[in-house]
Order: structure tokens, then sequence, then C-alpha cells
């Protein structure tokens, strides 16, 4: 298999069509512009038919996110997926990636195998939920001055791991290390929300319908921000709010406790997989 880096105009049309025999379903297919402007892409071919995609981004800082691997079902178990994470990995060495990281669903056990040969280990395992509006919270979140202090990484995911989601869209939706001057830039961008002992950074553009608010919750107590979050959500005009949470059965106990749903379409235990081994995150949970 060869593989090359996609052309953003001259290649749209033909990832289209590999990704729509792959899977018709595939929501990748709504987002094809934004992954073609926003990251690396790559593919593997053989006789002039594409058999395999990946995306390779660049978070700065050395941080890389690897995601969107799809092998056609007609060719899978052949170690296609091999090679492209292979492809991938060489291409981050090429540009100066030496921290590297991915999601994976934990019931994709032929993904987390795949990745684990290569030496990632998971360093958090996540759960995707979503919330409701609420008329009303005895904590409001306002928008932050761009001047705002705010120490961190201090929330449910960022104290655990010291990695912060990027939020979607133009952020990129991947987790990178915690840095004053993203909390900085979403301030500027009217992007970061606070309240007394409360933070967190939103992101509106997000899923359409529902109208989805995207969020990245950074400090606070869970009912305290749940319930501030919720009033938020209201006061944007969405129907929801959604982010990602720390797993495990006491965390869903509390979830379950304050209405926090979860996704429709995603396993409810979700694995943040990282290379190689955050050996500096103050916790790491396994599946």
């Amino acid at each position: 298999m060869q593989f090359h880096r996609i052309d953003a105009e001259g290649d749209r049309a033909a990832l289209r069509a590999f990704l729509s025999e792959s899977d018709p379903e595939d929501y990748l297919l709504e987002e094809l512009d934004e992954w073609i402007r926003d990251g690396r892409l790559w593919v593997g071919e053989q006789g002039g038919r594409w058999l395999a995609f990946g995306r390779l981004h660049d978070l700065g800082g050395g941080e890389g996110w690897i995601s969107g691997l799809r092998v056609l079902s007609s060719r899978r178990r052949e170690g296609l997926g091999s090679q492209l994470v292979s492809r991938l990995l060489s291409d981050a060495h090429s540009i100066g990636l030496s921290e590297l990281r991915a999601v994976i669903e934990n019931e994709n056990v032929a993904s987390r195998r795949l990745f684990e040969r290569f030496g990632f280990s998971s360093v958090m395992e996540m759960t995707l939920r979503r919330g409701r509006p609420r008329s009303s919270a005895s904590v409001a979140l306002h928008r932050a001055e761009p001047e705002t202090p705010l120490s961190g990484p201090v929330g449910w995911l960022p104290s655990l791991t010291g990695r912060v989601d990027l939020m979607p869209g133009s952020d990129g939706g991947r987790f990178g290390r915690w840095r004053a001057a993203l909390v900085e830039r979403w301030a500027r961008e009217g992007k970061l929300y606070v309240g007394p002992g409360l933070a967190a950074a939103v992101q509106e553009d997000w899923w359409r319908e529902p109208r989805t608010l995207w969020v990245n919750p950074l400090q606070g107590e869970p009912s305290a921000l749940v319930s501030a979050l919720g009033a938020l959500t209201e006061s944007l005009g969405h129907e929801e709010w959604e982010a990602f949470l720390p797993s495990g059965d006491e965390n869903r106990k509390q979830y379950e406790r304050l209405g926090i749903d979860r996704n429709l379409y995603w396993g409810d235990r979700v694995q943040l997989y990282e290379w190689p081994a955050a050996v500096d995150a103050p916790s790491r949970k396994h599946a």
C-alpha cells in the first residue's frame, strides 16, 4: 500500500467516495471541509484504489492528535491499519511532534490494541455526556474579561490529566497540555465563562441540530457547575450542552443524579490514549 497526503481540492471527491463506500452514514461526510482544512490527511492506496485514511493534527508545542482512522470494510484484518498508523507516526516525527493522543471508544478493542502495539497507553477513561438547559442557577456564569486570571488546571479532566479539551471547530476538538495562553485566548475570543469558583470554556458553533453548546469544564464542584452550565445553555439559546467528563461507577451515579445523559451515539466509556505514556499526569485510569 502506498501513502500520500490529500490535496485539499483535487482529492475532495475521491475522499467523499471512499468514506461513502466505507460507511454511508460516516459523520465525516458532513465535516469534510473542516477536516481537509484543519489537518494533515493521509490516504493509503493500492492499484489506484483508496483503502485507508487518517488524520494527523499539529497542536503546537510538539503535541499532535491522531483521528479519523478508516479502513475499507472489505480490506480489514489485513494489517492496513498498522501500516496507516506507522505512516502517521513517521509524519509526526518529520514535523517534530513528540507527544501524540487519540480518543478511542472502550468497546473498539481492535483499535485499542492497534494503538497499544505502537506504544500508546490509556491515561484516562472518559464519558461523553449531555446536559439540559435550566432556567435558574444558584451561581451564574458570565463572560470573562480578557485580563481575568484563572489558575489551573483544576477542573474535572484537567485536574486528573493535566490535559484540556481544545474544543471543536477552529479550536480543534483535541486534548492538549494545559497552557495559560489557551485561557487567555478563550477570554479574548469570548469563549471563557466564569463565576465564583467556577469556570468553563464553550464553543457555540458545534452541532447545529440540536443546537449544542460544547463545554470544556475547567473549574468548580460538579453540582454547582452543572447547574450554572444549564442556565448558561438556556441564556445562549441552545437546546443542550455536551462535554467529555471523567468516567467510572461513582462518576456515572453522580451524573444520573445531576441529570446528565449519555451521548446517544458514543459508548459510555471512552479512552484517552497518549504516546509516550504521560508520566507526569497526576493520575491514570485504565480500562
